[in-house]
């Protein structure tokens, strides 16, 4: 950062993103506040001017308002340097990049004239999207870094996922089987990965959980999907690999819990209690390095990170050993002037075996290697934004048993392509539309091999009418094609309307009130279909209708206020259904059909949250999540020992969890000049989940956690941090599911996780 004057500039970086894709707006805007440094008042008449630094473009300019407040839109993405201007204030200068799609929020701090030097500086996304009609959530690494979060998990590996930070995402649920998002079973849900899909086409869940080192933000979509997502009825979780630029940056951390500061496990004495005690950890950890940076300045740029983790687990004459690694490689090389092509290789080895008792040992080894090979370029003057990808996921996963070695090969290719175009037309208009191929072979060592082929097409628009209106909507067009040998195969087709809107009553960007319609579909999960299943005629898959509606106010430069609703009505959905007739199971889709004697399927969510939090500035951060649900119905998923038929009446479902809060907080104190102390805090609470029998629910669960680290920097950017979470600091232990009113698992005791991390 460089001032005219050479003023010294110090500045926080934080979230830079506020949409994710440029399908939702090809071009990019600058916006910000600018206040006096030493009355803390708006400063009206700066001039504020966005300088591309490729020849040949011209330079935007905007000024200032009374309330302090600038805007520049439409910006080509590029390199800017942004210059603040006004009497009697010291001018300042910035470097800056702004991507495609995203709009990014400079609040700066000018200092007048006479007496001289600090200028203070925000960048970040905007407080509220004043455009969007989508429940979007973004979880920053540096923001989580600060707080207790994934908190250890000894039955799931010891490696700190993203998706484990979707936890404090609200309308999230966790269970035995997986995280679920507003009301959905955890198979119903999305995974990406810069935008391609790592979702298991068996089971549902992901296969690529990446570890947080190596990706740069977590997006969370709960609600609101525009056409360019689809194939789920549940969240989406978006992952963007790590961005490098012309500085060589890394890391080397390690993390460790260590079983002897673990809290003692409570004993469950339900029927089936394997994930609540009878465990002690002996060790948990991970560590690793990342480094990225040029190969040749201005053209080839490189990242590379590795990550292994191990845990032991020890059981009464038993244990479970787990150890995995993560490697992502990604190079990224700029052909021309606004185009670019990245080839990015993930691999994901992982082992984990055991033994129960006097019972043979066990084990399953599986290896996930994912390809990708992407182009991304910008024509007519960046009115037209491209975006093709390409790529490969193999999935081989064998387990070993008493019965014999049983093992699934799957490979899974993908091929995506977007195109976008900015105009002008009573209003602006970001259009989009795509495509999107899938193809999987699915090998099984018993039975005939499965294919699945699925065929996705969008079309889309975000229409900002002025200052105050934007309309969102599109269409999106679904088809999966499956085919299982002598098991019967499926073709079916749907289209799938989305329509929203957002309201800025002020016109200011400082307020929204928005609402958003939407139909889901979601994919037929191939692990439905065992040696002895068959697919029924007209089958289709899962899919559901959305409402959501809310409002958001931006309560000062880094705080808002927000109340979200949402409803979502399960349509159809997917189980196994005994066949009489030919011995086996049939797949079908209850209430139609070879099903219509069942009950038609049905769950419904209605939600509202309410929500205040304020981002990270002056030295600390806040959030204050609550959540009122009711979740209804007689479905509970596909996969239970029920084989997804419906129940005989509607009830509420076990996942129902009618009050829900999630609090964090943080707070940095700056000892020296180049030693700090971080001190945060989290709380999760919620509501007993419904008993089998009667009105009664399980009790109460309360979390707290908490966080204490310390920091030393140098002036050449070398830091040290030392750190310490403790997790289930007052070692509760409450009942979290419950069979025949026995427990069946308790809360995780406290944990202790210490970790070191050098960066440069």
């Amino acid at each position: 950062m460089v001032g005219e004057k050479a003023p010294r500039i110090v500045g926080v970086a934080l979230a830079a993103l506020l949409t994710a894709g440029a399908a939702e707006n090809p071009r990019s805007a600058i916006l910000g506040t600018v206040i006096d440094a030493q009355s803390r008042q708006p400063v009206a008449d700066v001039v504020v001017t966005a300088s591309p630094s490729a020849s040949g473009e011209a330079e935007r300019v905007a000024v200032s308002q009374p309330d302090g407040r600038y805007r520049i839109p439409d910006l080509p993405p590029g390199d800017y340097t942004l210059r603040f201007e006004r009497e009697l204030f010291e001018p300042s200068s910035l470097p800056l990049s702004v991507s495609e799609g995203r709009a990014l929020r400079v609040n700066v701090e000018l200092q007048p004239t006479e007496p001289g030097e600090a200028v203070g500086l925000f960048c970040g996304g905007p407080t509220v999207d004043t455009s969007s009609s989508t429940l979007r959530f973004i979880q920053w690494r540096e923001d989580v870094s600060r707080v207790p979060a994934s908190r250890p998990t000894k039955w799931a590996g010891a490696m700190r996922t993203s998706d484990s930070l979707a936890e404090w995402v609200p309308g999230t649920e966790d269970s035995v089987d997986g995280r679920s998002f507003s009301g959905a079973t955890p198979f119903e849900n999305e995974y990406l990965l810069d935008g391609l899909s790592t979702r298991d086409p068996t089971t549902g869940r992901n296969l690529l959980p990446l570890s947080q080192e190596l990706v740069s933000d977590i997006s969370v979509l709960t609600g609101g999907y525009m056409p360019e997502y689809g194939r789920t009825t549940g969240g989406i979780i978006d992952l963007k690999p790590v961005a490098v630029s012309n500085e060589l940056q890394g890391e080397v951390f390690a993390n460790w819990a260590p079983g002897a500061l673990e809290g003692a496990w409570r004993s469950a004495t339900g029927p089936h209690p394997a994930f609540s005690s009878d465990g002690a950890l002996r060790h948990l950890g991970d560590f690793g390095g990342t480094l990225g940076g040029p190969l040749l300045k201005d053209r080839l740029w490189f990242f590379a990170g590795i990550v292994p983790a191990l845990s032991r687990v020890e059981q009464d004459a038993g244990f479970m050993d787990q150890r995995s690694l993560q490697a992502l490689a990604r190079l990224t090389y700029a052909l021309k002037h606004r185009h670019w092509t990245s080839l990015t290789v993930v691999t994901a080895p992982a082992l984990m075996r055991g033994m129960e008792g006097a019972q043979a040992p066990w084990a399953v080894d599986s290896d996930t290697v994912m390809t990708v090979l992407a182009y991304n370029a910008m024509v007519l003057d960046g009115r037209v934004t491209l975006d093709a990808k390409a790529s490969w996921l193999g999935h081989d996963v064998t387990r070993l048993s008493p019965a014999g070695p049983a093992s699934i090969d799957t490979d899974r290719f993908q091929a995506k392509t977007q195109a976008s175009y900015w105009l002008k037309g009573l209003g602006h208009h970001a259009l989009a539309t795509g495509l999107e191929l899938e193809h999987v072979v699915q090998r099984p060592s018993q039975v005939a091999d499965i294919t699945s082929s699925s065929l996705s097409g969008f079309v889309q628009d975000r229409w900002t009418l002025n200052d105050r209106l934007t309309l969102n909507g599109g269409l999106r067009y679904d088809a999966q094609f499956l085919d299982a040998d002598v098991r019967g195969n499926m073709t079916h087709h749907q289209l799938s309307p989305r329509v929203g809107l957002a309201f800025d009553p002020g016109g200011n960007g400082r307020m929204r009130l928005f609402a958003h319609a939407a139909k889901y579909q979601g994919m037929v999960p191939l692990g439905l279909l065992t040696p002895d299943a068959r697919i029924a005629s007209r089958l289709g898959p899962t899919s559901s209708s959305e409402f959501v509606a809310g409002a958001e106010h931006e309560l000062s430069l880094f705080a808002k206020a927000g109340v979200t609703y949402t409803r979502r009505r399960l349509d159809d959905a997917l189980a196994t259904l005994a066949d009489d007739g030919a011995g086996g199971f049939l797949i079908v889709n209850p209430g139609a059909g070879p099903a219509a004697s069942l009950p038609k399927a049905a769950r419904t969510y209605d939600a509202v949250t309410v929500e205040l939090g304020r981002s990270f500035w002056d030295g600390w951060q806040a959030q204050l999540r609550y959540t009122w649900s009711r979740l209804q119905g007689n479905y509970t998923g596909p996969f239970g020992t029920d084989g997804g038929r419906p129940l005989s009446q509607s009830r509420l479902l076990a996942s129902d969890r009618p009050h829900v809060f999630k609090a964090f907080a943080s707070k940095e104190f700056t000892l020296t000049r180049k030693l700090t102390l971080n001190a945060g805090l989290a709380y999760l609470g919620a509501a007993g989940a419904p008993r089998e029998a009667g009105n009664s629910r399980t009790p109460w669960v309360h979390t707290i956690d908490a966080q204490l680290s310390a920091r030393y920097g140098t002036s050449d950017q070398h830091i040290v941090t030392l750190s310490i979470d403790a997790f289930n600091v007052l070692n509760a232990q409450a009942v979290l599911r419950e069979e025949t009113l026995l427990p069946l698992q308790y809360q995780t005791p406290r944990q202790l996780r210490l970790g070191v991390r050098y960066a440069f």
